[in-house]
C-alpha cells in the first residue's frame, strides 16, 4: 500500500491491545471506520476505543509519517514524546481533551491505568495541511492542542463527540466538521505530493525524489516543512524505518534487513532503529511477536505503528 493510498482499509472491531487476551469482563469495545468518500484522500480512518483491563497498559507508538488526532472522553490516559523510554515524562491527555501529533522521528509513549475511552483520527500529513490550514511545521516533534488550530470549534468538539450515543454518530460528526473545512484549506503542491509518494515507493531514497521535482534541495525542504511537517531527509529516514520494521516483524534477521533497506551496515541500522523507536531491533522483534503490519495492534493498515510494552512500575506519572 502506498503512502498516499487510502483505498481498501478494512473496518475492524476489538482492535485495541489485541495481542493480550483480557478477561471476558474486561474485553475492549470499539469501532473503526473509513471517513466519507470526499475525505478519503486526506483522512485515513476513525477509531473509537473503550477498554477496561485489570492492569495498566503501556503502548509504544512508532513514527509512521501520519498525523494523529486523539479525543479523550475520560481521564486516565497519559502521553509523551520521548527518545529514551527510561526518562519518559508523561502528561495527562485529558487536560486538553484533544491532542494533535504531527509526523515525527521519535517514539511516543501512551499509558493508561486499565480503562480508557476516546476516539482517534489518522490523517496523511497533506490531508492535515488541507484541513488545519496552517504550516505543518507547527506540529513538528510536538503535541498540539486542537483548539490552537480549529479555534472555538476545536475547543468544544470533544464534548460534542462524547455527548453522542455511539460511534457511527461520532464518526458522522467528524465527517461533517472536516468536510466543511476542505474548501477553505490551502492547496497541496503537486511536486510535494509526487516527492512524498516517490520517497515511500523507493523506501526512503531521496535523490530521485528531489530530482523529479526540478527544485533545489533548499526549496524542496522549505515546501516539505510547510506541507508535510518534516524536511525531506527526515521523511526519507522515517519511510526507510517503516520498510525495515516490516521486514523485522516478518522475521528477517537484522543483518539482512540492514542490507535490503540501504543502511551502511548492521550497526548503523541498530542505531537508527533505537533512536527512532526506543528499542534495539531484536527487542522490537521480540515484543511484536511476529504480528504483521496492519495487525489488530496497529492504528494504520499496512504500517507498523505500535508495540505493547511489558508492565513496569516506572510508568507512573
Amino acid at each position: 500500500m502506498g503512502f498516499l493510498d487510502t483505498k481498501g482499509f478494512p473496518d475492524t472491531k476489538g482492535f485495541l491491545d489485541a495481542p493480550t487476551r483480557p478477561s471476558p469482563a474486561a474485553a475492549p469495545a470499539g469501532s473503526r471506520r473509513r471517513p466519507a468518500a470526499v475525505l478519503r484522500p486526506h483522512v485515513l480512518n476513525y477509531t473509537g476505543f473503550r477498554t477496561r483491563f485489570e492492569a495498566p497498559r503501556r503502548r509504544l507508538e512508532l513514527p509512521t509519517g501520519c498525523v494523529t488526532l486523539v479525543f479523550t472522553f475520560s481521564e486516565g490516559l497519559w502521553v509523551t514524546r520521548t527518545g529514551e523510554l527510561s526518562t519518559a515524562r508523561l502528561r495527562p491527555a485529558a487536560v486538553s481533551r484533544a491532542l494533535v501529533s504531527g509526523p515525527r522521528t521519535v517514539p511516543a509513549l501512551g499509558v493508561h491505568a486499565g480503562a480508557v475511552h476516546g476516539l482517534e483520527v489518522n490523517m496523511s500529513p497533506l490531508g492535515a495541511y488541507r484541513l488545519f490550514g496552517i504550516p505543518m511545521v507547527h506540529f513538528e516533534e510536538a503535541l498540539v492542542d486542537l483548539a490552537e488550530v480549529l479555534g472555538p470549534q476545536g475547543r468544544h468538539l470533544t464534548e460534542r463527540l462524547q455527548a453522542l450515543d455511539g460511534w457511527p454518530e461520532r464518526f458522522d460528526l467528524l465527517d461533517s466538521v472536516f468536510a466543511a473545512r476542505l474548501d477553505g484549506g490551502p492547496a497541496v503542491t503537486p511536486e510535494v505530493r509526487g516527492a512524498l509518494a516517490r520517497l515511500w515507493t523507493d523506501g526512503g531514497s531521496l535523490a530521485r525524489a528531489t530530482e523529479e521535482t526540478g527544485w533545489s534541495p533548499r526549496h524542496l525542504r522549505a515546501r516539505f516543512r510547510e506541507q508535510v511537517g518534516l524536511p525531506p531527509k527526515a521523511v526519507a529516514r522515517l519511510f526507510r524505518l517503516q520498510h525495515a520494521l516490516r521486514r523485522l516483524a516478518a522475521g528477517a534477521a537484522p543483518a539482512r534487513v540492514a542490507a535490503a533497506c540501504g543502511y551502511h551496515d548492521q550497526a548503523h541500522f541498530g542505531r537508527d532503529v533505537k533512536a527512532m523507536t526506543g528499542l534495539p531491533p531484536a527487542r522490537f522483534a521480540a515484543l511484536r511477536g511476529g504480528l504483521p503490519p496492519g495487525s489488530a495492534l496497529d492504528r494504520v493498515p499496512g504500517r507498523i505503528t505500535s508495540v505493547l510494552l511489558p508492565g513496569d512500575p516506572l510508568w507512573r506519572p
